[in-house]
């Protein structure tokens, strides 16, 4: 893979609530993966809308281990 690609952000899962986006975050960055919540709090200004629920971004390179992190802490 190009290093341009691993430097690549993205989206390995959107969660419920804020909440949970950040318990994923921490658990994430215990483990030395850099991540981003995205998209937290966007129904404060608009209300509960399907499809505006916060996700978990991190780098390309980073994915495999990061979904075995959250597949882990969800187990």
């Amino acid at each position: 893979m190009a290093a341009d690609q691993e430097d690549e952000i993205v989206r390995i899962a959107t969660a419920l609530n804020p909440e949970q986006a950040y318990i994923w975050r921490d658990a994430l960055e215990a483990e030395g993966i850099k991540c981003r919540v995205v998209g937290d709090y966007l129904d404060a200004g608009i209300g509960d809308i399907s499809g505006l629920s916060p996700e978990i971004w991190v780098h390309r390179a980073d994915v495999e281990r990061a979904t075995r992190v959250l597949n882990d802490d969800a187990g």
